[in-house]
């Protein structure tokens, strides 16, 4: 009896491998990991793994991308956590995998690379809808936790790759009808709707950035007077309606209503008086917080409506009465018992769980994000205390980074050793930040000088520039699109410090690179 013998074509696993790793990067950090197996098992039984090391040896973008996995290797040698130096090297796996499988893996047809960008927006555009049903529900207590899957921050660098690949669809000729160009506009006007509501900073200004830079590349590429002044009034007109769009937004939240003291109500509609403290309660949303406070009654009415004590913390580790005040402010209600008793029992759980304002879940956009800067900033200035805001905070960790730099400037800490320098850095400097707010640099720039030196950080930069200088993919749409929402991320982001960052990272930048006749 014959056994025929089973024919594997990698060609289709290698394809649909990708696919399954486009569709994973927005939607599953599980299926990364799967497809990265998947992609080396069937680089393995290809075979000619001879020929495939020459062919990667001789490949100078493939290994100057690689050798990043490399400087944290040599990055051991003066190591004292070899605990958290393995985590690390584990996490960042896909600096070696990806550029040493992709640039030796025979290029996937033009036709296919066009499919799977398509399917990495359908995935992106599947993230949004799920982060929807999410802030449906209201079951957050911060807007940036509606991305179910992986961190808003992850999820936006995503959105613009997926957004200018769009871009890309809707100006190409002869690849798709007009139908199917409307809805393309349409899929791009969503997910840059949606990065307003994500209230993601960094997101829109690659989004904006890229867009100028593409804006600025066709004045001096179209020959059309017309048309290049066209673009000209677009290159300065975007910047300053954006620019006047947040001054005005700014302005509104700063500026609180004229009150008049002596006119205002003192008493409550039971008797009781009322304090008027537009000194220690800080301005929101343009209203004086401080105004129309009575404690006895708030104090009494809460605790009718919540086993969380009045005097007691929330669930963020806030104190509720604090908590209560801004919340019913938000609500336009006055802080007595009456304002407590307009509260729906959903009101009640969002000031349980430490959500001070309605806005932060009724109205998630761009405004409420610049809300709550002004309010960490205020609170900073006032009390010297930090952790009220991620943008002071990584202020924090800037000046940290840069302390622990001064004193191991040439070769770092070690690939082990960071958690370690910034926790006696902090304690060193009696940092304001409480325990659970000492992080590491958020700047991937600064991290990679942290750890391992000003040598690292060069040869850092290095690997990001040569390898699609040296290919002419400098200025190729698709990978500029990347390699600029990249590089302008890592400037407030640990990018590759985190599974879905680092794979995102060296993903594209090798699909980009080595995938595509």
């Amino acid at each position: 009896m014959r056994i025929a013998h089973l024919k594997i074509n990698h060609s289709t696993i290698y394809f649909y491998t990708l696919l399954l790793m486009i569709i994973s990067l927005p939607l599953s950090k599980f299926t990364m990991s799967i497809s990265q197996f998947i992609l080396i098992g069937n680089w393995l039984l290809e075979g000619n793994i001879k020929q495939k090391f020459q062919c990667f040896f001789r490949n100078e973008a493939a290994l100057a991308l690689s050798s990043v996995f490399l400087l944290h290797i040599i990055g051991l040698i003066y190591t004292t956590d070899f605990d958290y130096a393995l985590k690390d090297l584990r996490i960042k796996l896909p600096l070696i995998i990806f550029p040493l499988i992709l640039s030796t893996t025979k290029p996937i047809e033009r036709k296919q690379f066009h499919q799977l960008m398509l399917i990495f927006v359908a995935a992106v555009l599947a993230g949004t809808f799920a982060s929807v049903y999410k802030l449906i529900q209201q079951d957050f207590n911060d807007i940036r936790k509606i991305s179910p899957f992986i961190s808003h921050i992850r999820f936006s660098l995503n959105i613009c790759i997926a957004i200018y690949t769009l871009v890309f669809f809707i100006y190409s000729k002869n690849l798709f009808n007009a139908g199917l160009k409307i809805i393309f506009i349409s899929v791009a006007i969503w997910l840059t709707f949606f990065l307003f509501i994500l209230e993601s900073i960094i997101g829109i200004i690659i989004l904006i950035a890229i867009g100028l830079i593409l804006i600025l590349y066709n004045i001096f590429k179209i020959k059309n007077i017309y048309l290049k002044l066209n673009y000209i009034l677009i290159l300065f007109f975007v910047p300053a309606l954006f620019y006047m769009y947040i001054h005005d937004i700014v302005k509104e939240l700063k500026t609180p209503q004229t009150v008049d003291l002596n006119q205002i109500d003192q008493y409550t509609s039971l008797g009781n008086p009322y304090v008027h403290d537009t000194i220690k309660f800080p301005v929101e949303d343009g209203k004086y917080v401080g105004l129309y406070i009575c404690y006895d009654e708030l104090r009494e009415a809460w605790n009718k409506r919540s086993s969380f004590d009045f005097d007691e913390k929330d669930e963020k580790n806030q104190y509720i009465k604090h908590t209560l005040i801004r919340f019913l402010s938000s609500k336009d209600f006055r802080k007595d018992a009456e304002g407590v008793n307009q509260l729906t029992d959903k009101d009640v759980k969002f000031i349980e769980r430490g959500i001070a304002n309605i806005n932060y879940i009724k109205n998630p956009n761009i405004k409420t994000r610049i809300s709550k800067i002004l309010l960490g900033y205020n609170n900073f200035k006032e009390f010297k205390d930090p952790n009220r805001s991620s943008v002071i905070q990584r202020i924090e960790y800037w000046k940290a980074s840069l302390g622990i730099i001064k004193n191991n400037l040439l070769f770092g800490v070690g690939t082990g050793d960071l958690n370690i320098a910034f926790k006696d850095y902090y304690e060193k400097v009696n940092s304001a930040l409480k325990t659970e707010w000492r992080r590491r640099s958020h700047n991937q720039y600064l991290h990679i000088f942290v750890g391992l030196g000003l040598i690292g950080f060069l040869w850092f930069i290095f690997s990001l520039f040569y390898p699609p200088f040296i290919t002419g993919k400098m200025f190729d749409y698709f990978y500029f699109i990347f390699f600029a929402t990249a590089i302008l991320s890592m400037f407030t982001e640990d990018t590759i410090e985190s599974q879905a960052g680092v794979t995102f990272f060296a993903f594209f930048n090798s699909f980009f690179l080595f995938s595509r006749k």
